[in-house]
Parts: structure tokens; sequence; C-alpha cells
């Protein structure tokens, strides 16, 4: 079998239409660190505790690519996630999917950005 020439996930890319209230939401309700943010007000970097940096980008009206507001497809690793879904709540986060246990075994939870961008908790 080949070896792969990919080593790890570098970061993660995800398109708003307001960078303003994504940093309030990345910070002020995931908790996250920002670690570089654009001048220019375009684009923001925020670290994940044990994982690539999550990266948010204005998407122009004529820039080709997944539209700010979908679904990501990108799951955060939570200790409770019951507990954590109601973190995010309290802190005027939007809660889509209430948390659930899965056939598999795990908890699941989907929030959501301003933007409508969807990420799953899951324990």
């Amino acid at each position: 079998m080949p070896v792969s020439p990919i080593r790890k996930l570098n970061s993660i890319w995800v398109h708003v239409h307001d960078i303003k209230n994504a940093r309030k939401f990345y910070h002020d309700v995931l908790g996250l660190k920002e670690i570089w943010y654009d001048e220019g007000g375009e684009s923001a970097s925020f670290r994940i505790p044990q994982g690539p940096p999550i990266s948010m980008h204005v998407q122009g009206k004529d820039e080709p690519g997944r539209p700010a507001g979908t679904v990501s497809g990108i799951y955060f690793s939570v200790t409770d996630v019951r507990r954590a879904a109601r973190a995010i709540e309290r802190k005027g986060g939007t809660v889509t999917d209430r948390p659930e246990k899965k056939p598999w075994g795990n908890w699941n939870a989907t929030i959501a950005d301003p933007d409508g961008n969807e990420f799953v908790l899951t324990d």
C-alpha cells in the first residue's frame, strides 16, 4: 500500500457573510482563541484545542465555492454534549438539533453559527 504524503489536517475554512458576528460567535460563544484577524475585515482564524485552526472567510458574491450558511460536515469533540449545548444556548448560540443518543452510542447535537453554518457536537 502506498504511503500518503498527507501528514495531518492543517486548517478548516468556513465561509461567512459577516466577519464581525462570526468572530463574536467563535470567541464568545464557543470560547475559541482568536489567533489571527485580517484588518481588512475579510478573514479571521481561531485555535481549536488539540486540533487545526478553524478559519473563516467572507465569501464575495462572485466567488466560487460553498456558500455561507450550509452544513459544514465538521464535528467538534466535547466531554458532555448535553452540557455543551446548554452552555452554547446560554451564551446566545443556536442549537438546531437537540442532543440525541445515536444508535452507535455517541451523543450528538447540531449547532449553527450566525450565518447558519452547522457543526455537530459529539462525545
